[in-house]
């Protein structure tokens, strides 16, 4: 290929450091393809790790109301006479995450007086929060506020006698702190 286009020394030096150049510009394409690919798997993996978190924690949640239910169907299985019991617990709201904030204030007056005695005072108020977060990048919890109980359905087969119905009336309010107008006792068929 050089013999026929007759380049001198000088211009074979440079053909040959050109041709260097673009041979490294080529697997520098290549090798910053690669990382590039290799951050948005690792990237992809941590979406997944966060939804699967999610998920997780969901499942914990609905996993501890069930066994809230459960618990008080038990214990209340226990209550002499009941007979067969069902219970049905349900929220006003889901669980309450406060989260941890840095957070700095800032209030600044500034007292004017013009020539002619007029004073005018200015004050300034800022406020900055941030996100304190962990070293995955999730927030940390001050602290977390359980469910708020909305109502109990309580339906047993010895809730037809109205002392038992009451007992497991009374049973229920104590077990779950809450009031008289949240719970229902119903007998079963």
């Amino acid at each position: 290929m050089f013999k026929k286009l007759n380049f001198n020394e000088k211009e074979k030096k440079k053909l040959i450091g050109l041709l260097i150049v673009g041979a490294l510009c080529v697997v520098s394409l290549v090798f910053l393809n690669f990382v590039q690919d290799k951050q948005q798997v690792s990237k992809d993996i941590q979406d997944d790790n966060q939804v699967t978190k999610q998920e997780e924690s969901e499942e914990q949640k609905s996993s501890e109301k069930d066994d809230l239910e459960n618990q008080l169907t038990s214990i209340l299985k226990e209550i002499n006479g009941s007979g067969d019991v069902s219970v049905m617990i349900t929220y006003d709201n889901s669980q309450e995450i406060e989260p941890a904030y840095n957070s700095s204030s800032t209030k600044e007056t500034t007292s004017e007086t013009d020539s002619s005695g007029g004073e005018r005072t200015v004050e300034t108020a800022s406020e900055n929060k941030t996100l304190v977060t962990s070293d995955s990048s999730n927030p940390i919890v001050i602290k977390t506020k359980e469910a708020k109980i909305k109502g109990v359905l309580v339906v047993a087969s010895g809730a037809s006698d109205p002392q038992i119905k009451q007992t497991l009336y009374e049973a229920v309010q104590t077990a779950l702190q809450i009031s008289g107008h949240q719970v229902e006792v119903y007998a079963k068929k």
